[in-house]
């Protein structure tokens, strides 16, 4: 358990904390009988402390295991009717690799919502109806999403996974997706970079924009003809004869 003075120790701030009722697994092991000594009794207010441990009803806990990998866990049930008491809990928890869990709120508390959606059987029933379960009206809520990217979009060239930008094509590239690189040649400076690649200047070509039109041609990518006679050479930019 954290003291007020781990919670304020600026040597080593917390960026993100989380609250429960019952510390369930620790280094591995279940914890609940040290959670109980550890714990004020004057938590509970709908009943006694041990009471609150061994009722069977619906359950919510988050945790991890051995690789750091964030697990919640969310049992429905009913008090006194269906669920699972804190031991079973604990003992499903450590079954399934987790190494430290901490219990959250249960009851008419327990609530998982997926996307957007209730993924889960209330056990409150309704004001309007008591023939229908509705989800509790709660203060707090433990809220996981995606890492996301900045810009979300990735500058409309690339997609995000893991809060990371994967960019489109080969030539888009920076952590926004927001730098053009055609290589180091920059265009050889006869062109400018583009999402396809480069765009060279009248008069050269090739991927690099390294070539000079053939004798004979010119213009943009040096596909005009040229029209000189009697020998004449072309200009390779405008095909003006000299």
């Amino acid at each position: 358990y954290l003291s007020e003075e781990d919670v304020l120790d600026q040597a080593n701030p917390f960026v993100q904390l989380v609250s429960g009722v019952v510390w369930l697994l620790r280094d591995g092991e279940v914890y609940i009988n040290e959670s109980r000594t550890a714990e004020c009794g004057d938590t509970q207010t709908t009943g006694t402390f041990d009471k609150f441990i061994n009722v069977i009803s619906a359950r919510t806990a988050v945790g991890h295991d051995r690789q750091g990998q964030l697990v919640l866990v969310h049992v429905d049930g009913q008090t006194e009717s269906r669920g699972v008491n804190l031991w079973e809990m604990a003992e499903f928890l450590k079954q399934q690799g987790l190494v430290n869990a901490i219990n959250l709120d249960g009851g008419g508390s327990a609530t998982l919502v997926l996307n957007g959606t209730l993924a889960n059987y209330p056990s409150e029933h309704c004001s309007f109806d008591s023939m229908w379960r509705c989800p509790r009206s709660v203060s707090t809520v433990l809220c996981v999403h995606e890492a996301a990217c900045e810009p979300p979009d990735c500058s409309g060239h690339g997609h995000c996974l893991d809060g990371h930008c994967h960019c489109s094509g080969p030539f888009w590239t920076g952590p926004a997706c927001d730098t053009l690189d055609c290589g180091p040649a920059n265009c050889s400076l006869h062109g400018v970079c583009t999402g396809s690649g480069c765009l060279c200047a009248p008069g050269w070509t090739g991927s690099n924009c390294s070539e000079a039109c053939a004798p004979g041609f010119y213009g943009e990518t040096c596909s005009q003809q040229c029209q000189c006679q009697h020998g004449g050479s072309c200009d390779p930019v405008h095909g003006a004869c000299s």
